[in-house]
Formats: structure tokens, C-alpha cells, sequence
């Protein structure tokens, strides 16, 4: 319905355009938009297509697998942007920017600023780090910062090892990514000879192939079911409308109204006098 009320705003940019039937254009839309529903189908026959789209496991070309890169890339770039923000304010300036901004730190940012640069020790001795800290690594984080002057709660580290920990893990699956930019002839062979593993691949191709095919689907269901009842629908709405007097002369309004008005008036009044001057001839 939006693109419907779109063209009729670029109707009225139009040198032709006539205002008299602006406000019954906009009360048909609207009305048809009430009335209108989805076919109760098509949300089950397009969750069957989903599902069977994310089945498909195999990447069946070179160029498929490098379009599932770059989608994967781009997502997981815009999520380290978003990461990357939060991060900032949680720490707040940096010693570089408090010289050169004349920026302070609140309390609350500088022991978390403290708490991540303890919090990124963990990374740098497990390679593989795990989402919920350990209760060792909690109680180690915790003492190593009291000992430097930084009294935080256990709940105060486990926030931000949650943000330290999403930058990691977005910053090494775009490592990953741009590896196996070039491994797409080791995932045919199934990594015989390699310990790269490009699965995460596999899934954003899915996920782009499942979007892909629900775009086509709700593109067809628009055009081929939903557009010939919308359409029916606007007509019924017009045909209830023409039958309604009160909806006319509210839609219908202006000058020229009210002038085509007279002169149905008029001609009423032409064709009684006419009527009259044809029966007093007949009695004379």
C-alpha cells in the first residue's frame, strides 16, 4: 500500500495532474488496505521453501562460494563497526584523546578500561576462549585487578568480557573469512589435505540462498496472487463507493464540484421548462 500512496504523490508532481479526485484516491487505498489479507497459505508454503532452501549444504560453484564470502564479510563488518562503538563508550577517551581533546574518563570507564586490558590476557594464552569465563579465570581477573587498585564485582567482569569477547570472535571469523577466499577447491576435496575449515561459509551461503529464494517467492506471490485481489478489492471499494452519496460529496469537493453541480441544476430546470412549454403548446 505504500507504493500505491508513493505513486500518488508522484501523480501530483506531474503537470497533468488533476486534484479533484486526490482525497477518493486516498480513501480507496486506505479502505483496500483494511480489507486486504494475505492468503492464509502462503506463510506455511513459504516457511516449507525456507526450509528446504537451508537443506542444501553443497556450494555447487566458485562464484557462489565467493558471494557467500563477501555477504559473510560485510555482516560480520558492520557488526564489528557496532561493536567497536560500544565498546569506545564503555572504555571512554583514550589517553590520547584526553590530551588532545581535553576528555576525561568517569570512574565506572576507567576500571572497565582496566578490566578489559586484564580481560585480554585470557585471549592472548587460550586460543580457542569460550563465551562465559570460567570460575578460575573470574577469580584470577578479579584478584590481579585488587592488586593493581580495581575493585569490581564478578557481574562487572562478565559484562565486559561479553563485549571483549564479541570483538574477538568478530575480528577472527573476518580472518577466517578472508582465508578461505581461496580455499574453495579444499572444500570440494572435504579438507583432506588442510586444517582450514570454512563451515561458517557454507552457512552464510545458505542463509543468502534462503533469503534469495524467499525474495523470488514473495515476489511471485505478490505479483500473481496478492496484486489480482488487491485489485479486485480497490474495484469492489470504487463500485461501493459510486453507490454512496455521502462518501461522494465528502471525496468529491472543490470548484469544479460544485459548478457541474449547478449545472445538473440547470439542466434539470431546462428540461422541466421545456416540459412545460411543449404541454402549453399541445393546449393551445
Amino acid at each position: 500500500m505504500h507504493q500505491f500512496k508513493r505513486l500518488v504523490d508522484n501523480d501530483k508532481m506531474s503537470k497533468d495532474h488533476d486534484s479533484i479526485f486526490d482525497q477518493l484516491k486516498m480513501a480507496v487505498i486506505d479502505e483496500a488496505a483494511k480489507q486486504h489479507h494475505w492468503d492464509q497459505k502462503a506463510p506455511d508454503s513459504l516457511r516449507v521453501i525456507q526450509l528446504n532452501a537451508l537443506e542444501d549444504r553443497s556450494v555447487p560453484d566458485k562464484n557462489q562460494w565467493d558471494l557467500a564470502i563477501k555477504f559473510m564479510e560485510t555482516f560480520l563488518s558492520e557488526k564489528l563497526e557496532k561493536s567497536e562503538e560500544q565498546m569506545r563508550e564503555l572504555l571512554g577517551p583514550s589517553l590520547r584523546e584526553q590530551w588532545m581533546y581535553w576528555k576525561s574518563q568517569s570512574d565506572v570507564q576507567t576500571s572497565r578500561r582496566a578490566t578489559a586490558a586484564e580481560l585480554s590476557k585470557v585471549l592472548q594464552v587460550n586460543k580457542k576462549p569460550r563465551p562465559q569465563l570460567t570460575v578460575d579465570e573470574l577469580t584470577a581477573a578479579r584478584k590481579n585487578l585488587q592488586t593493581r587498585g580495581v575493585d569490581v564485582d564478578n557481574e562487572f567482569i562478565r559484562e565486559t568480557w561479553f563485549h571483549v569477547f564479541r570483538l574477538h570472535f568478530l575480528k577472527s571469523a573476518i580472518e577466517c573469512a578472508q582465508m578461505c577466499k581461496k580455499s574453495f577447491y579444499h572444500y570440494q576435496q572435504g579438507y583432506s589435505d588442510t586444517a582450514l575449515e570454512c563451515h561458517d561459509v557454507v552457512l552464510f551461503w545458505r542463509i543468502q540462498r534462503m533469503l534469495h529464494i524467499t525474495g523470488n517467492s514473495l515476489r511471485q506471490q505478490v505479483m500473481n496472487t496478492e496484486g489480482r485481489r488487491l485489485e479486485k478489492e480497490i474495484k469492489q471499494v470504487l463500485e461501493d463507493y459510486c453507490q454512496d452519496k455521502e462518501k461522494k460529496e465528502r471525496l468529491l469537493t472543490g470548484r469544479r464540484v460544485q459548478l457541474a453541480e449547478e449545472l445538473k441544476r440547470v439542466r434539470q430546470i431546462q428540461e422541466k421548462l421545456e416540459e412545460f412549454v411543449e404541454a402549453l403548446n399541445k393546449e393551445k
